[in-house]
């Protein structure tokens, strides 16, 4: 992927990451951060990785956590241990796409989407609120 794409796409995952370490956060933020996640953790599964992937499967349960309580009880909460693992993916993510080929990445972003999609008609059906971040 070209510096450039790859610098933009690294850099909104990071302003996200500052914006929850100072104690924002909300629906949309969680969603982009786990967008980020599930791309690096494809990438990973591909053979592309450096972090394990049980590292970034751990972050991933936790910010589900986060939004599983934040409907629960209308507090956003993210722990520091999870900003932590989220900064250790964020990283990782930004490694990967810079020298994993763009097929992979493409992949992954079609994996992601194919996710999204699923997830809108499973909350279109339980009538919930599903904000992605594009």
């Amino acid at each position: 992927m070209p510096r450039r794409e790859a610098s933009d796409l690294a850099l909104r995952a990071r302003i996200a990451l500052e914006r929850l370490r100072t104690g924002e956060a909300d629906r949309p933020l969680i969603n982009l951060v786990s967008q980020v996640v599930i791309v690096a953790s494809f990438i990973t599964r591909a053979g592309h990785g450096k972090l394990d992937i049980g590292e970034i499967e751990c972050v991933e349960r936790g910010l589900g956590e986060v939004l599983a309580e934040a409907d629960r009880t209308g507090v956003w909460n993210v722990p520091e241990s999870l900003i932590e693992g989220l900064t250790a993916v964020i990283n990782e993510y930004d490694r990967q796409l810079c020298v994993t080929r763009m097929e992979i990445v493409v992949r992954a972003s079609d994996h992601l989407g194919k996710l999204v999609d699923l997830a809108a008609r499973d909350t279109r059906a339980d009538d919930s609120h599903l904000q992605v971040a594009r």
